[in-house]
């Protein structure tokens, strides 16, 4: 009795916990705004290690249209396709963990143009980063967190990756939408 009594009460705290809305860390940049429509999805982009004139790089990412959390406003991502988050790749992914000196490229709120060669993919110039980073990719790239470390990927340091899942899951099952669940570390990382 005393177990299912220490469960019941587990239970209820983690649905409380659940309940209460993830705080931003202190070095997500920008709000966390979700609207409901057009954006570019770069979770899971590969960026070329060429920057451009304003030292930015190009990532393909996918356009896809649905709910997703930027730092710009809806009004202004109607008009200006915009890199922003959601978690519709977390399903069959886990996140990989890079070490500091890792080069990624942070690209929440990156400007992004159709891509000319495929109106269903976009390319997004993103600032890069050097400082610790978790790259969400596939369950079959888990197996060498070497690679994946070694190439230009869109990341996010891993208090920005945890807020941004918890938040984006949290602002849509509290507003009655379908979410996939956060997504988890490689079982290798």
């Amino acid at each position: 009795m005393k177990n299912l009594f220490a469960v019941l009460l587990l239970a209820m705290a983690l649905s409380a916990a659940a309940a209460e809305e993830p705080k931003k860390p202190a070095d997500f940049t920008g709000p966390a705004t979700m609207c409901n429509g057009t954006y570019a999805l770069c979770i899971k982009a590969p960026c070329e290690k060429k920057p451009d004139a304003n030292n930015l790089y190009p990532c393909g990412c996918v356009i896809q249209t649905g709910w997703n959390m930027g730092p710009n406003s809806c009004d202004d991502r109607q008009k200006n396709l915009t890199s922003t988050y959601s978690n519709l790749f977390n399903l069959g992914s886990a996140t990989v963990s890079c070490p500091a000196s890792t080069q990624w490229a942070w690209c929440y709120g990156a400007k992004c143009e159709v891509d000319p060669r495929d109106p269903t993919r976009a390319i997004c110039k993103c600032p890069t980063s050097t400082k610790p980073t978790v790259i969400l990719v596939s369950q079959a790239m888990c197996s060498d967190p070497g690679k994946v470390c070694g190439m230009l990927w869109s990341g996010a340091t891993p208090a920005e990756s945890k807020f941004a899942n918890e938040y984006y899951y949290w602002w849509m099952t509290t507003n009655g939408q379908q979410s996939n669940l956060p997504s988890t570390a490689c079982a290798s990382n």
